[in-house]
C-alpha cells in the first residue's frame, strides 16, 4: 500500500486567513489526509473545518500540535509576524512545512527559520507558486538552451495599485523576485536602489511605518532599484504608487539579445517576442510558452493555477523529505527575496551601492 500523509492546516480568520489557497490544496491530493484545523478565530474556524471536511478544529494551533501527529502543516496566514513562532511550533513537531510568503518581517527572524527547520532534519517550502509552474521549468530550459540568446538585462515591476511603493516590494516584490532568481538560476550579488515619497522626497527612517497585514515596517510610494545577480546580468525593479489598476506590468521581462521573454504575475503566462527589440511598426513572431506546456502536458478538468501549484509544492516537500534532499522551492529561496526587499531600503538609506547578503540582519528601517 503506497503511504498516506497526515496534513494539519493553521489559519487566521480576519488576521491573513489561510492565505492564496494553502488549505484547499490537500483536497486535490489523494494520498493526504487533512487531520485537523486551527483558527483562534470561532466562526472561521467552523467555516474551515466544513470547507475542509475536518472534524478535529482547535481555537489554538499548539494545543493541535501537541494532541495531533502530522507528516506537514499548512502556516497559511498572509500577515507575516506570526510566521516565525509558527514555524518554530511546527518544527519541533517533526512535521514539514508549506509556509505562506514573505517568509518573515526580518532577515535575522529568516535566518532562525532556516536554522530550526536544518536542525529539526524537516522541509519546508514558501508559496511562490510560479516556481512551481510547468510553464516556469520550461521558460528555464528555454533560457538555457538559447530561445532568447545571450540573457543581457531584466525588468521587474509590482502591482504598483494603491500598495504601490513600500507595501508593493515587500508583498509582491517577494513574488517577482523569486521568479526571476529561479529563472536565471542566480543569486543577486549587490543593489543600488532610491526610494521616495510621492512628490520626490527621498525617505528616511523618520517615514518609516508599520506596514499592514503585519508586513513590517515599510516605507516609500516610489521604488527604483538596480540588482546586479551572480552570473553578471542586471536587473530593475520598479514600484510607483496609484499607477495600474489593472496590474498589467506585473511580473518580470528577460531582455535577450534575440529576444523577449515576458513573465506575466507570478510566472503562470510566459512568452516570448521573438525579436532583440520591440517595434510596433514590424510585428514578429510571439511565442506562448506557457501553451506549449499546456498542449503538451497532462489535461485534467481542474485549472487553478494556484491550487495546482500549491500541490505541487507539497508534492515536492514530501519528496524532498523522503529523498533526503534540498527542496525546489524552500525556505532559503523565500530568506533570498526578503534580502533583496530589505536590500532595497539598505541601499537607500547609505546612498550606496550595498553587498547582498546583508550583514546586518535586522530591518534596515528599524
Amino acid at each position: 500500500m503506497d503511504k498516506r500523509y497526515k496534513a494539519g492546516v493553521i489559519g487566521r480568520t480576519g488576521r491573513g486567513d489561510y492565505g492564496h489557497g494553502l488549505d484547499i490544496a490537500y483536497l486535490q491530493m489523494e494520498d493526504v489526509d487533512i487531520v485537523a484545523v486551527a483558527d483562534d478565530d470561532p466562526q472561521g474556524l467552523s467555516d474551515a473545518g466544513a470547507r475542509l471536511g475536518v472534524e478535529k478544529q482547535y481555537l489554538n494551533y499548539k494545543e493541535m500540535l501537541d494532541k495531533e501527529q502530522f507528516d506537514i502543516v499548512s502556516i497559511c496566514p498572509r500577515w507575516t509576524k506570526p510566521h516565525f513562532e509558527m514555524v518554530q511550533a511546527v518544527a519541533k513537531t517533526g512535521a514539514c512545512i508549506f509556509l505562506e510568503k514573505p517568509i518573515s518581517v526580518t532577515l535575522d527572524e529568516a535566518d532562525e527559520i532556516v536554522r530550526v527547520c536544518k536542525e529539526a532534519g524537516i522541509t519546508i517550502g514558501l508559496a511562490h507558486q510560479g516556481r512551481m509552474h510547468a510553464a516556469e521549468h520550461h521558460a528555464k530550459a528555454l533560457l538555457k538552451d538559447g530561445a532568447i540568446g545571450d540573457i543581457l538585462s531584466a525588468r521587474l515591476r509590482g502591482k504598483e495599485d494603491q500598495r504601490g511603493g513600500g507595501e508593493d516590494l515587500m508583498l509582491l516584490g517577494t513574488h517577482v523576485f523569486d521568479v526571476f532568481r529561479f529563472l536565471l538560476d542566480a543569486d543577486p550579488t549587490w543593489v543600488f536602489a532610491n526610494v521616495s515619497t510621492s512628490d520626490g522626497r527621498p525617505i528616511t527612517k523618520n517615514d518609516a511605518i508599520d506596514g499592514p497585514e503585519e508586513m513590517g515596517l515599510m516605507a516609500g510610494d516610489h521604488i527604483h532599484a538596480l540588482f546586479g545577480m551572480s552570473n553578471g546580468i542586471t536587473a530593475t525593479f520598479e514600484s510607483r504608487k496609484h499607477q495600474d489598476k489593472e496590474h498589467g506590468r506585473f511580473g518580470v521581462q528577460i531582455w535577450g539579445s534575440k529576444g523577449i521573454m515576458t513573465i506575466d504575475g507570478s510566472g503562470q503566462q510566459i512568452r516570448i517576442y521573438e525579436s532583440s527589440l520591440w517595434d510596433p511598426d514590424y510585428p514578429e513572431n510571439v511565442r506562448n510558452v506557457t501553451d506549449e506546456v499546456l498542449k503538451n502536458g497532462p489535461t485534467g478538468s481542474y485549472t487553478d493555477f494556484q491550487v495546482l501549484s500549491n500541490v505541487a509544492i507539497i508534492r515536492e516537500l514530501l519528496n524532498a523529505f523522503e529523498e533526503k534532499r534540498h527542496p525546489i522551492a524552500s525556505a532559503e529561496d523565500g530568506r533570498w527575496a526578503l534580502e533583496m526587499v530589505h536590500g532595497v531600503y539598505a541601499s537607500h538609506l547609505s546612498g550606496t551601492l550595498v553587498k547582498l547578503p546583508l550583514n546586518n540582519r535586522t530591518h534596515p528601517l528599524s
